[in-house]
């Protein structure tokens, strides 16, 4: 049977050159060029146009080409019973980590000013700023990984999630009560949330009041987990001293967006956690084996959390 790849933002023949040079690998095709509908068992997709999923009578699996599965969740095309997938791999975890811990020392060493002090022949020192508390919105597979790596750089690291953690030298802060309570201290906060309805916007004013004056954003989550115009208000007022954006509702940012002038608001372009395109190949080819053999899946997600 064959599996079709469904792509918007990524390089479809590429991933394709990935799969069929694995042992096993059926017949790989690419959208549009679909052929008979009742051929496709798996569709791979990244961020697909709505609507689509529903022309395949055969479908049997469904795999996220990355970590995020909200466009494909949303998508009230897809039918009933089929299972969703998506990509968790250790090297997109100590990548995020990577970034993430630099963002923090970028900000603290002030290492962007001085290349632009550089650029103008003007020199400057400065001091580091020393705050070192972090707040983790998102405790999963990747938070977990950036909490460790950051204090094993000394950072003192709370995580806020839906149920408790237990994560070593990290507070757990967990449930709705609890959100205000692990933001008042942190130096940064971090938001690493899968995309739910009720994380959707949840990075707005009434969050930007909560944390401590002078705190720093950073957004590697999804887009839409951060209300634009609550951040901008927000640094107006002083409310939080700037922010690290690395992901956009709209993406890549339109040319006149406010966010690439601001001088409080640092981009950059979707690249916290680059895809390993042969990980995401073999992890799945495995799937499609597993789906075939009527075995369990490996990171299947579950519908009811959205992850």
């Amino acid at each position: 049977m064959t599996i079709l790849i469904i792509f918007n933002q990524a390089d479809a023949e590429e991933f394709r050159n990935h799969l069929i040079a694995l042992s096993g690998c059926p017949d790989v095709r690419i959208w549009p060029n679909v052929g008979d509908p009742s051929d496709i068992e798996c569709v791979i997709l990244w961020k697909q146009d709505e609507g689509l999923l529903g022309q395949f009578p055969n479908l049997k699996l469904i795999a996220s080409y990355g970590a995020g599965v909200e466009n494909i969740l949303y998508d009230t095309s897809i039918p009933d019973g089929v299972p969703v997938t998506r990509f968790v791999d250790d090297t997109l975890s100590d990548q995020m980590a990577e970034f993430v811990l630099a963002a923090i020392l970028n900000h603290r060493l002030h290492i962007t000013h001085y290349r632009e002090l550089q650029a103008a022949s003007h020199w400057r020192p400065g001091y580091f700023l020393k705050g070192k508390k972090v707040t983790i919105l998102g405790m999963g597979e990747l938070g977990n990984c950036t909490a460790t790596l950051l204090t094993t750089n000394g950072y003192k690291v709370s995580g806020w999630s839906r149920t408790e953690k237990n994560i070593v030298n990290v507070k757990s802060y967990f449930g709705d009560d609890q959100l205000n309570i692990s933001l008042k201290d942190a130096d940064y906060v971090i938001c690493l949330l899968p995309l739910t309805p009720a994380t959707t916007h949840i990075l707005n004013s009434d969050l930007f009041k909560t944390m401590k004056t002078g705190a720093y954003l950073i957004n590697v989550g999804r887009g839409d987990h951060l209300n634009e115009d609550d951040l901008l208000d927000a640094l107006y007022k002083e409310q939080i001293s700037g922010a690290l954006l690395d992901v956009f509702s709209t993406e890549p940012l339109p040319d006149d967006h406010p966010f690439w002038r601001h001088p409080k608001i640092h981009i950059t372009p979707h690249i916290s956690s680059p895809t390993d395109k042969v990980q995401v190949a073999i992890q799945i080819l495995e799937n499609y084996k597993r789906m075939k053999a009527g075995q369990s899946l490996i990171n299947q997600v579950d519908p009811k959390r959205s992850y």
